[in-house]
């Protein structure tokens, strides 16, 4: 009879196993896909991105599904409804004359040769008015006007105003008209209203002498299905701002509403635990922790079988309370020594809880049935 108990004490420890390595591998394996774990400031932004480029998919293949438009619609209609949310994004104008400037101002093609004549491809930063009017811009335009409320949102048919950084001063001119391509679509109309002071700057990071500025823009009518589909994608790929922990929480429950009401696979920001306590927490030395549980739980159970296995009814009760009771205990004391890393100790307390039941009381029934044969 001991020999049965050992065989059962080795399918118990390589059952619970199996099924703790289980519940660990798929609960890190979730938040590394679907989350971003930073070191959270206040104040700060969150850039939005997003799942598909990887291994196997990529952002076209999305663009290709049939329904890809309506999506990227409805996302727009949910982040523009954010207070916290910024429509900003760093894009390229390509520029098709001769450019007179320096090459530093361009980005990647200068001059370079094309059956239309020249191409070279300038640098470009999209603001929403919230955002000009958060960086004050407006005090840091040396010639010419910031852009007025009506040239936000216009379509790319008409004229589109461009506030150009201090080195541009050399290359064009005030009120000075320009033809170039945006996002697909050629032969948009820019006009330069503005020229920026010498460093001028963004964030403490980025120096505008070198940049254009553009306000924000919508569609054309007559806009080709595929220009369409590339130009609400920079729409909604832009930042949230945020002051403190509350806007941090709701920044991160609107794009998990989102993601999963439209399916689209925004990556959601999570806070990195920080913990105080006496050990970092792990998922290595949660394993640790939760072996030293299980071997526990081995020596004490072990004794139970040797002396009770004529008792199926007794075995079936006391392996359970022990297993429970066991489990709960080790999770108290994980939840004091870890009370920042709630979230893996709650995956314990109840999966991992449940799972040991199920195990004790099929290997138990295995036991009784031994018995009753013998």
């Amino acid at each position: 009879m001991r020999k049965y108990v050992v065989r059962f004490m080795v399918f118990y420890i390589l059952s619970i196993g199996c099924l703790l390595g289980i519940i660990i591998y798929s609960y890190q394996n979730k938040i590394d896909r679907h989350n971003e774990q930073v070191e959270i400031e206040y104040p700060g932004v969150w850039k939005l991105s997003d799942e598909y480029d990887n291994r196997n998919s990529s952002y076209m293949e999305f663009l290709h599904q049939k329904n890809s438009l309506s999506i990227l619609k409805e996302l727009y209609k949910e982040l523009e409804k954010a207070e916290l949310y910024r429509e900003y994004s760093r894009q390229i104008l390509s520029y098709h004359e001769y450019f007179r400037g320096n090459e530093k101002l361009a980005s990647g093609s200068y001059n370079d040769k094309t059956e239309d004549g020249y191409l070279t491809n300038l640098t470009v930063r999209q603001m929403p008015e919230k955002m000009i009017n958060e960086k004050k811009i407006e005090q840091h335009i040396e010639k010419g006007r910031c852009f007025t409320l009506k040239e936000y949102q216009r379509p790319l048919n008409q004229e589109i105003p461009l506030i150009a950084g201090y080195d541009y001063q050399k290359v064009f001119h005030l009120n000075q008209k320009i033809k170039a391509g945006y996002l697909g679509t050629e032969n948009c109309t820019f006009k330069i209203v503005g020229f920026l002071h010498k460093n001028t700057r963004l964030s403490s990071e980025l120096n505008l002498d070198e940049t254009l500025i553009m306000p924000t823009v919508s569609k054309m009518k007559t806009m080709k299905q595929e220009n369409e589909k590339i130009l609400m994608s920079v729409k909604c790929s832009g930042y949230f701002c945020y002051k403190n922990e509350k806007e941090y929480r709701q920044i991160s429950n609107l794009l998990k509403r989102i993601r999963r009401e439209t399916g689209y696979r925004y990556v959601i920001p999570q806070m990195k635990w920080k913990s105080n306590n006496l050990l970092p927490m792990t998922t290595g030395k949660a394993l640790i922790f939760m072996s030293l549980n299980l071997l526990l739980e081995f020596i004490v159970v072990y004794k139970v079988l040797a002396v009770n296995t004529r008792k199926v009814k007794t075995l079936v009760y006391k392996t359970v309370a022990l297993c429970t009771s066991g489990s709960i205990f080790a999770n108290v004391f994980l939840r004091f020594l870890f009370p920042k890393h709630i979230k893996i100790i709650q995956i314990y307390s109840s999966d991992f809880v449940a799972y040991m039941i199920i195990v004790f009381l099929l290997c138990a029934g295995m036991i009784g049935l031994k018995e009753k044969r013998t």
